[in-house]
Parts: C-alpha cells; sequence; structure tokens
C-alpha cells in the first residue's frame, strides 16, 4: 500500500492527470480500473478500488510510495497558475538539492527542467489568464541555472538522455561564470552517478581522490561530462579486448 495517507491520494492524482495530459481511457487501458469508477474516485465520490489496482495508478502517474519516481523523465504541462505543480511538489518531492534549468526563450510557452536528486521532471509551461510568471516563483530550489541552450531541444527519450544533456549544460554554466561550487555539484553527482552503476567500491581510496581530482581538471579545462565518458567507455572496451586477448593466450 502507498504511503500516503487515503486523503492526500486522491488530489494528488487528479492533479498529476492534469499535469501529464492523461485521458481516462488511456489511464483505464493501462491500469484496468474501469473509466467509470476513475471518474468516480476522481470526482471526490465514494468508489471502491482494490488497493492493488490503487497502487498501479498511483505507479503509472510517476509516485511510488511517498515520492515522485526516481526511474522515470516527468513530463508535465502546466497551463493555469502553476497550482497543480506547487501541490504535487511540495508533497511529493524530497530535500535532496533542486536544480532548476530556465533559458530565455522568447514566446509564451515556456519549458523548464527540475533536477532534485535523482528526480528529474520537464514541466511546460503554457499560461493562463491569472499564472505566476515561472516555477522559480512558486517552488523552493537551490540553485537557479539560465542556460544558452533552449530547454525545448533537451531529449525525453529517456531519463538518462535527458540527465546527461542538462548536466553537460550546467558544466558549461558553470565554467562560463566561474562558479567552483557547481563544478564541485557536478562532480558529486558524477561520482554518485558511477557509484550507483558500479554498486560496489574495490579501489583504494586514494585512487577515487586521484579520479575526482583529474575529473575536476578536466571539467575546469572545458571538457564536457560525455566526452569524459566515451574516453572511459573507450578503455573499458579496449581494456576488455586486452583481457580476453591474454585468456585466449593461456589456453
Amino acid at each position: 500500500m502507498p504511503s500516503l495517507a487515503p486523503e492526500q491520494m486522491r488530489p494528488l492524482a487528479a492533479a498529476l492527470v492534469r499535469l501529464r495530459g492523461e485521458t481516462l481511457g488511456r489511464i483505464a487501458e493501462a491500469t484496468g480500473i474501469r473509466t467509470a469508477n476513475l471518474s468516480v474516485w476522481l470526482r471526490g465520490k465514494e468508489q471502491v478500488i482494490s488497493e492493488k489496482r490503487l497502487v498501479g495508478l498511483l505507479h503509472y502517474l510517476g509516485i511510488e510510495g511517498d515520492r515522485l519516481r526516481s526511474d522515470m523523465l516527468h513530463l508535465w504541462q502546466d497551463g493555469g497558475s502553476l497550482e497543480d505543480c506547487r501541490m504535487v511538489l511540495a508533497a511529493l518531492l524530497g530535500r535532496e538539492e533542486r536544480w532548476l534549468f530556465l533559458d530565455q526563450e522568447p514566446g509564451l510557452a515556456k519549458t523548464r527542467f527540475l533536477l532534485a536528486g535523482k528526480t528529474l521532471i520537464r514541466v511546460q509551461i503554457e499560461p493562463g489568464i491569472a499564472v505566476a510568471s515561472d516555477l522559480a516563483e512558486v517552488f523552493e530550489t537551490d540553485r537557479l541555472l539560465t542556460v544558452s541552450m533552449p530547454l525545448s531541444g533537451v531529449p525525453t527519450n529517456s531519463p538518462e538522455a535527458a540527465r546527461d544533456e542538462l548536466l553537460a549544460l550546467a558544466e558549461q554554466y558553470a565554467i562560463d561564470v566561474g562558479d567552483e561550487e557547481l563544478l564541485d555539484g557536478l562532480l558529486h553527482r558524477l561520482n554518485e552517478d558511477y557509484v550507483s552503476q558500479l554498486g560496489f567500491d574495490t579501489a583504494p581510496p586514494r585512487e577515487w581522490q586521484q579520479l575526482e581530482e583529474a575529473l575536476r581538471a578536466a571539467l575546469k579545462a572545458g571538457i564536457s561530462p560525455g566526452d569524459i565518458a566515451r574516453v572511459v567507455d573507450d578503455h573499458s572496451r579496449k581494456g576488455g579486448k586486452a583481457a580476453r586477448g591474454r585468456n585466449q593466450d593461456s589456453i
């Protein structure tokens, strides 16, 4: 059972349905909940939806436990006063460091990205009559990064692709403005990502310190995280081929 209180589930689910631009028919097909039952439940009337199906509904909408899922890229659209964004973020986002990415593209519609720990959200804001001007005015963030590239061009095919692009933009921003603290934050995020992918650490502490120093120097020199990753990947493939060659020679 989700750890959200029962009185929280319905308004949060309704807000996410609106933010995601979902139709009841599509949700019903994905979750197995009858459209009529879902409609009645979302309107706040008594309707029995099994615990299993309720868990599935919240998971489909992007909730796991009492937090937004970190294994997906949340794609939201807000065409009103940002009240849905305000409510969902206040209830479902932890206190991880929050970076809000903005651009300066002209036009009414705005694309914003919020990176909080490992949770990544893209919000497309199409203002209504009574709308706050931006997410920065309705939600507390630790860093505002105004990047040079239009955020509408950030790939959304996977959370990994979007995160890589955003970290590269953050790195360029940090170099442009000379923000050493942000560079350290980027190194921390990169380190967390690599350690989580490895799942274990067999290297001596001194070697990790050397790696951190090398990464910091590379970022300051203007080398992008993507270029660093490609070098590491290339060396890994060469190392694997060399190891296979040694194993074949020993047979």
